[in-house]
C-alpha cells in the first residue's frame, strides 16, 4: 500500500488532512524565540491576526526528524510513501525529507516529489496521488501524472505591498527600497523553477487586477480541471474577485486559506488564483 504525506503550506486544515488520509508534516514560523508548528501549535487566523498588529513573523527550516517521525510508522508497516512537499526553490522541505529517508535506508520505499508550487497547487497533487494510490497504481505512475498537472498549473497573487517579501528574505534591501519609492504592487508568481518571483511589478492594484483578469482568462481558453482563490485575512475583497473568476473562466471555483509559511512572505492582503488548464 502506498501512503501519500504533504506538508501544511496547502491551505488545508489538520481536519482536512485526517477526513483525505494524507498524513501532514507541520511547517514552522517563528516570532522570536518562540517556534510554532503549523495547524498544531498556530492557525491562520492567530496568524493573520498578530501580523495585522504589527507583529514580523519568520519561517523556521524543516527538521529532519520531523518526517521521520511521520515516514517511520509507514515503512516499519510494510507500505510505500509518496511525499509532495512545498517547492524546493522556496524551503528546505524536499532536502530534509530526503535526508529523512536516507536516515530509515528506506529510499526504496519513499519518493519525494518536489511539487514546485504550495498551496493548492501542491494540494491538488497530493489529493490526485493519494486516489491514484487507493486505485492500485505504482509511485512511477504516479509520479508521471504529478508532473503532468505541475505542468498545466499556474498560481499568481497580488500583493499590496513589497514589505513582506522583504522580511521572509525573498527581497533584497534595494530592489524593496526602489520598489516602494514607486509604490509597486507586484503580480508575483511559482514560476517554472519553482521560484515565487515577480511576474508584473504594476503600480497600483486596479491595474495588477486587471492584469490578473487577463491571467486568469488566458489560462481558462481551453478549459480548466481545477481552479482557487487563495486569500489570507481579506475575506470581502476575495469574495468578489472569486466571482470574477468563475465568470471568466465558466467553471468553478473554490477557495483556500492561504498558510501562515506562506503568509510571512505575502501578509494579509493578497489575492492568489489558481487553475490547473485542462490537458
Amino acid at each position: 500500500m502506498i501512503q501519500v504525506v504533504m506538508d501544511t503550506t496547502t491551505g488545508m486544515t489538520r481536519q482536512e488532512f485526517d477526513q483525505s488520509g494524507i498524513a501532514m508534516i507541520p511547517l514552522y514560523v517563528r516570532d522570536g524565540d518562540k517556534l510554532y508548528r503549523e495547524q498544531v501549535d498556530i492557525f491562520p487566523d492567530e496568524f493573520y491576526r498578530r501580523q495585522r498588529a504589527g507583529l514580523i513573523f519568520e519561517t523556521a527550516q524543516t527538521n529532519p526528524a520531523d518526517l521521520v517521525s511521520v515516514f517511520k510508522p509507514i515503512v516499519e508497516a510494510g507500505d510505500e510513501v509518496v511525499c509532495v512537499l512545498i517547492s524546493s526553490a522556496i524551503s528546505g522541505s524536499v532536502n530534509a525529507a530526503h535526508v529523512a529517508a536516507q536516515m530509515l535506508g528506506a529510499e526504496d520505499r519513499i519518493t519525494i516529489v518536489d511539487s514546485l508550487e504550495s498551496g493548492y497547487g501542491e494540494a491538488y497533487l497530493g489529493h490526485t496521488a493519494k486516489k491514484m494510490a487507493d486505485a492500485g497504481e505504482n509511485r512511477v505512475e504516479i509520479v508521471r501524472v504529478l508532473a503532468d498537472i505541475r505542468n498545466r498549473t499556474r498560481t499568481y497573487f497580488i500583493m499590496e505591498s513589497l514589505k513582506w517579501l522583504f522580511h521572509g528574505g525573498r527581497l533584497t534591501g534595494a530592489q524593496y527600497f526602489v520598489g516602494s519609492v514607486i509604490k509597486l504592487n507586484p503580480i508575483v508568481w511559482f514560476d517554472e523553477a519553482g521560484r515565487m518571483t515577480s511576474y508584473d511589478k504594476t503600480r497600483t492594484i486596479k491595474v495588477a487586477k486587471d492584469h490578473m483578469r487577463q491571467l486568469v482568462g488566458d489560462c481558462g481558453k481551453n478549459g480548466v480541471e481545477a481552479a482557487t482563490l487563495h486569500w489570507p485575512d481579506n475575506l470581502d475583497e476575495a469574495q468578489g474577485f472569486h466571482a470574477e473568476m468563475e465568470e471568466i473562466l465558466q467553471a468553478p471555483v473554490s477557495y483556500t486559506k492561504l498558510s501562515c509559511v506562506l503568509g510571512v512572505h505575502t501578509g494579509p492582503d493578497l489575492l492568489g488564483p489558481c487553475i490547473i488548464m485542462k490537458a
